[in-house]
């Protein structure tokens, strides 16, 4: 019987161009998603409900068990879309989930309503991301699909620079105004997600079928991956380092604007916080203000190294993704010593290197998983590297608990154990020559 779905355009036609902008600017879109709690909701919910609540410690079970139950559900969503063909139709009720709870929390709430939003919203996003992650093959061909994942993961911390700007064109006077802020952000999500939601379309020559059949095929599916996974050596040391190192980049994205605000809350209520000239505190500028530039810098260095490590990632990605680990290593260790010092030297280390590894993680971890899989289970095998990019099993928890009673100084040092593992990990893999995908 001939496919229902028709095989991709050739690389040049005007259409897949469009398809592959389209593509780009989801990147974009859901990385506001990411900003608002990095840099609004944790912040907020910390400062709010500190004083009812160990809050570092409910938001890091709250984020493991969702993160957990993202990851189980990836495998399964992935051959869901391997099966059914259903990818857009996925994505888009993913994204309009995230986007819903995003401006629920703009009505604000108790600590156990925003945690239950916390909870949806990161189980829809990481959904997203898988089918998302899918949609890659259909819009680029093998030469050029690392040099479009890094396009997207650099524009896609333009999000965090709608976020920020946001943020600084029109300051919050504190944390406690940021449920409006948060509902705007679910607005701005839902209009960058349209382009992809309504022009890309999965391109694979798959046969739909019913989806009760197809679920439960997927589960066998799964089962038979998990089986076969040993036989993939190089694949399983990737999809294990993954898991590590990204662990520990999931518990910085929650984190990084509490532990900033709670490193250098001395020295801005001393009015001695200072910044390449800029003055911080009690009458000059706002610790909202502070996070916000640091962030902007941030996502500025992140876009540039996105764009700089693409070409390379498709020659180099497991090189690119080691490199990756490495500088996330520096922003661990810089952002423990300087925290709450000298700000030009955190910059340095925690912003500079955070946004070397977070982009190289990224952009590297998608091709090297296409070099790596066999093509014709590219949704199985991407629905196992999302348990290595969703599952946050120990750090979000382990952060909490270690900064609600010895601090966040402590709970980043924390943070070097997986991440050292990981890079252990990276350190096996080994690529097969032709560059193809692996076979038992």
């Amino acid at each position: 019987m001939a496919p229902a779905t028709a095989p991709p355009p050739p690389p040049s036609d005007a259409g897949t161009s469009l398809r592959a902008a389209s593509w780009v600017v989801y990147d974009l879109a859901n990385t506001i998603y990411a900003a608002a709690v990095t840099y609004l909701f944790t912040p907020y919910f910390t400062e709010t409900f500190a004083g009812t609540l160990d809050a570092r410690t409910s938001l890091g079970v709250t984020t493991t068990v969702s993160m957990l139950l993202a990851g189980l559900l990836s495998p399964l969503l992935g051959a869901l879309a391997d099966r059914t063909g259903r990818t857009r139709t996925l994505l888009t009720l993913a994204t309009l989930g995230n986007v819903a709870m995003m401006l629920a929390w703009g009505l604000g709430g108790s600590a156990a309503q925003l945690l239950a939003g916390l909870f949806v919203a990161n189980v829809t996003y990481q959904s997203a991301l898988t089918f998302y992650n899918v949609l890659l093959p259909s819009v680029a061909p093998p030469a050029r699909q690392g040099w479009l994942s890094g396009i997207g993961t650099g524009v896609g911390y333009f999000g965090n620079i709608v976020v920020l700007v946001a943020l600084l064109l029109v300051p919050p006077a504190g944390f406690g105004e940021a449920p409006a802020y948060l509902a705007f952000g679910g607005a701005a999500f839902l209009l960058f997600a349209l382009p992809c939601l309504v022009l890309v379309r999965d391109r694979r020559p798959i046969e739909p079928g019913p989806l009760g059949p197809a679920l439960r095929a997927s589960w066998r599916g799964l089962g038979t991956t998990l089986r076969e996974l040993p036989r993939h050596r190089a694949l399983l040391w990737f999809l294990l380092g993954n898991f590590c190192v990204v662990d520990v980049m999931n518990t910085a994205v929650q984190f990084f604007g509490d532990y900033v605000k709670d490193a250098f809350a001395a020295p801005f209520a001393a009015g001695s916080l200072r910044w390449f000239g800029l003055e911080f505190g009690p009458g000059a500028r706002s610790m909202v203000a502070f996070l916000g530039l640091l962030g902007l810098v941030f996502s500025g260095l992140a876009f540039g190294f996105g764009v700089l490590v693409a070409r390379w990632t498709d020659r180099h990605a497991l090189a690119v993704l080691r490199a990756s680990a490495l500088a996330l290593g520096l922003a661990l260790a810089g952002g423990a010593w300087f925290g709450g010092g000298d700000t030009a030297a955190f910059t340095g280390t925690l912003v500079l290197g955070g946004a070397l590894g977070m982009a190289g993680v990224w952009t590297a971890g998608r091709k090297l998983l296409l070099q790596l899989a066999p093509r014709e289970r590219i949704g199985e095998f991407f629905g196992l590297y999302g348990i290595t990019v969703k599952v946050s099993v120990v750090g979000s928890a382990v952060y909490g608990v270690i900064a609600d009673h010895w601090g966040s100084r402590t709970a980043l040092l924390a943070q070097c154990a997986p991440l050292l593992l990981g890079i252990a990990c990276l350190a096996m893999v080994r690529m097969p020559r032709s560059g193809a995908a692996t076979r038992p």
